[in-house]
């Protein structure tokens, strides 16, 4: 009846009064709503991670969450942004600073000084990595990057470690494993030889104790060994009989604890071709597409008393590439003056392994680690070095590509 009395343009301007009253009480109603929220959500911050300033990648419009309400873009030691040059991800929201590290289960930093480790080898590019990787396989390379948050880096002269109380300890005891002066003077020889086959057990398998041998890795049929040393006088006495034994480092066998042993091979890089593409621009009506394949192996092993010195563990590393066979085919490569023309292409049969372990092996005891029967390309000669990793590239070709790799191990008097 009201509105009836109104004239259009009044009862017009009546109704949208009451829509944008009714807008508002619904607007303050849900800023009440939203404020309860945000409440409850910095009631449990405590247990996440600081806010961050989100970046929408579509829009590039950005949404501050609670936890930061500061600048939308961090600075760096020079005092310019982190942002300047930085093309973020397209689809994923992300963000270019982080306040406050996530310390739900009580994490905190701790910076190791390695450069006393480090400095032995000056001629290494990256000599942490024997700190590193030990810590990686004792832990899993996955513990690190599952909750909780934590960080594990390193450089020539720092590793840093970001992590729970319980953890820290344990990296602790590693550190000072690597870096004690005093066992730094215990060394072990060490010696890699390749066998044909692995009968070589049958002579001597009256002197062999097995030992457990965690091994991480894909292709590897590894087992251990300890005996005393008199029997590994007796057990490389028998090997060297052999027909197919060869002894792949003859000079830098002695290795102090803590360091790092290292053989390598490379076999010449082959170039080949895979294919035929046509090309009308030059005489032939086609060029070639040559690809190359590097072949080789890397064994590595580090020593590392415990602390009380009454136990060694022994880490080891193996890593091949072969080519076990390459096969020729033949394709249609039609030109305008050849159109039935066919031409030869080559394809290889690579084989590779990578694997890593650790045994441990008490005071006084000798080891032999099988690598088992892995493929290898089996150096034509020995080169001396005077570095940690010998290094052979004169390599002949050999029908079987499998060898038995065997490290063995035992204390320098």
């Amino acid at each position: 009846m009201f509105e009836k009395s109104l004239t259009p343009t009044s009862a017009l301007l009546l109704r949208l009064s009451i829509r944008f009253v009714v807008a508002l009480l619904c607007l303050a109603n849900w800023s009440g709503v939203t404020f309860c929220l945000a409440q409850s959500a910095v009631s449990n911050i405590a247990s996440s991670p600081a806010g961050a300033t989100w970046r929408d990648s579509n829009t590039g419009d950005t949404t501050q969450s609670q936890g930061n309400r500061s600048a939308s873009s961090s600075t760096d030691a020079t005092g310019a942004t982190t942002e300047e040059g930085f093309v973020g991800p397209r689809t994923t929201r992300y963000s270019l600073e982080l306040t406050k590290l996530p310390d739900s289960q009580g994490q905190f930093w701790v910076v190791y000084d390695i450069a006393p480790y480090c400095e032995r080898f000056p001629n290494v590019s990256e000599p942490q990595r024997s700190i590193l990787d030990w810590i990686l396989l004792d832990s899993g390379e996955e513990f690190w990057h599952k909750d909780p948050f934590c960080v594990l880096s390193a450089t020539r002269e720092r590793l840093y470690v970001y992590h729970t109380e319980k953890v820290q300890q344990y990296v602790a005891n590693i550190v000072d494993r690597f870096l004690d002066v005093d066992k730094r003077a215990t060394s072990f020889a060490i010696k890699v030889v390749v066998l044909q086959s692995p009968e070589w057990r049958m002579r001597v398998s009256q002197y062999l104790s097995t030992t457990h041998t965690t091994v991480v890795g894909n292709g590897a049929d590894v087992q251990s060994w300890l005996l005393d040393q008199g029997d590994m006088a007796k057990v490389q006495s028998d090997l060297q009989r052999r027909s197919d034994y060869v002894l792949l480092n003859s000079v830098n066998n002695v290795v102090p604890n803590g360091e790092t042993f290292g053989w390598a091979a490379a076999a010449p890089r082959r170039a080949y071709t895979r294919d035929y593409l046509l090309d009308s621009s030059v005489a032939a009506g086609y060029v070639s597409d040559v690809a190359s394949v590097d072949q080789g192996f890397r064994i590595e092993t580090t020593p590392l008393l415990s602390t009380t010195g009454e136990v060694l563990e022994t880490s080891f590393r193996y890593r091949c590439t072969v080519v076990e066979k390459w096969r020729a085919l033949a394709m249609r490569v039609p030109t305008p003056a050849a159109p039935r023309q066919q031409l030869n292409v080559e394809k290889p049969s690579i084989v590779s392994c990578d694997f890593r372990g650790k045994i441990s092996i008490p005071q006084g005891k000798c080891a032999i680690i099988d690598l088992g029967m892995v493929p290898m390309v089996l150096p034509k000669k020995e080169t001396e070095s005077n570095g940690i990793m010998d290094s052979v590239t004169n390599l002949t070709a050999k029908k079987g590509v499998y060898y038995d790799v065997l490290i063995l191990i035992e204390p320098v008097e």
